[in-house]
């Protein structure tokens, strides 16, 4: 086999992968060359391994936009299951990437492709569908939905995070028939769009979701949906659809949301994640980011996932006009009286159950 000029040998996690030796180190990136590799979204095909390893997957899975072919060959490197991972993109450069790395690993398991995504989800079926683009998952998820078997799992990346989060609510109307809001909470908010959007889109097919590992982190989104079928599952999940309503002025959030509020939404108001799951994920040792990967599987278990929003540190602390208390303190004081937890979404945020003017009673007497 030729050898590809432009490639340089690394390691990431426990598999050796040939990438372009110009390739992006950190933040949404920009196209280099002709394959696209992203140093900074190593965690993500970390939680890809652990999530491979949680579900035990046996079947037939599909990276359709797979560059490199990294994501794939990591995840049949590292993860046990019997399964058959077809590793596809549409660019012949690509397409030379993935053989190598698949080569490289000495995977039987792997089959290289060279097609659009979409003819071959035309042509397929699969147990598992993995769509990492470069931006808006959009046009790819129809198709996504229908290619997936009876209960099968749609993975899904999403990077433009700036419409989701509010920065262009109008893009974000346009492509996912959401309104956003720039606020503290607004990647939370970015997140619930796009799973509203996929439960929607799923529901035209008469397919529930269930959301079973879905988080914000760097630069983009990324959920795990498993398809439910039948229409009872399609109206169940576009029950949990719903707004949110806020109050720029005074930071009040409710849900569902109410007329005297600004209304945020359509979104997805139910779980995030599935608890069991999350137990039977590892951090494993020879992880990329294994501490990274260990710090965030603990905040996911414990994250009170059921509330759709989250109050920031900072953002209480200049409503009340005092100096930030440590975060530990104010989880301490709220639990004291309802149910609080970090989340994932920032590292100086929190949910609780109770309502902002019983968090900011508690704040202030911790400050005193």
């Amino acid at each position: 086999m030729s050898e590809i000029p432009s490639a340089v040998e690394i390691v990431e996690g426990s598999t050796r992968v040939l990438v372009p030796k110009q390739h992006t180190l950190k933040g949404p990136g920009k196209r280099l060359g002709g394959v696209f590799y992203n140093q900074q979204t190593a965690f993500s095909r970390d939680v890809s391994v652990m999530f491979f390893g949680a579900l035990k997957f046996e079947g037939k899975a599909l990276d359709g936009l797979a560059g490199t072919g990294v994501r794939a060959v990591r995840i049949a490197n590292e993860s046990p299951g019997d399964f058959e991972f077809i590793i596809n993109d549409r660019s012949k450069e690509a397409f030379e990437y993935i053989k190598r790395n698949i080569d490289l690993n000495g995977l039987e398991n792997c089959i290289p492709c060279h097609s659009d995504v979409r003819i071959l989800l035309c042509e397929q079926t699969f147990d598992y569908i993995d769509i990492d683009p470069f931006g808006s998952p959009v046009p790819f998820v129809q198709l996504g939905i229908e290619g997936c078997k009876r209960r099968g799992i749609l993975g899904i990346t999403a990077t433009d995070t700036a419409p989701l989060a509010g920065t262009y609510p109008d893009k974000c109307l346009r492509r996912y028939g959401a309104k956003p809001f720039r606020c503290a909470f607004g990647h939370e908010i970015g997140l619930r769009i796009l799973i509203g959007y996929l439960a929607r889109e799923a529901a035209k097919f008469e397919r529930g979701i269930k959301p079973v590992l879905c988080f914000y982190a760097d630069h983009y989104f990324r959920v795990h949906i498993q398809l439910l079928e039948g229409a009872q599952y399609a109206d169940q999940s576009l029950r949990t659809l719903g707004s949110i309503g806020y109050d720029e002025n005074s930071k009040e959030r409710k849900f569902p949301a109410t007329d005297d509020l600004e209304q945020i939404g359509p979104l997805w108001l139910g779980r995030l994640f599935d608890k069991e799951l999350l137990v039977r994920m590892i951090p494993y040792d020879f992880l990329h980011c294994k501490n990274r990967c260990a710090k965030y599987l603990k905040i996911w278990k414990e994250e009170l996932d059921e509330l759709p929003y989250f109050y920031d540190v900072d953002e209480i602390s200049s409503i009340l006009k005092i100096s930030p208390p440590p975060l530990n303190d104010i989880l301490e004081e709220l639990r004291k009286s309802g149910k609080a937890s970090r989340t994932h979404f920032s590292p100086r945020g929190f949910k609780t159950d109770l309502t902002l003017k019983e968090v900011l009673e508690r704040v202030e007497e911790i400050a005193k």
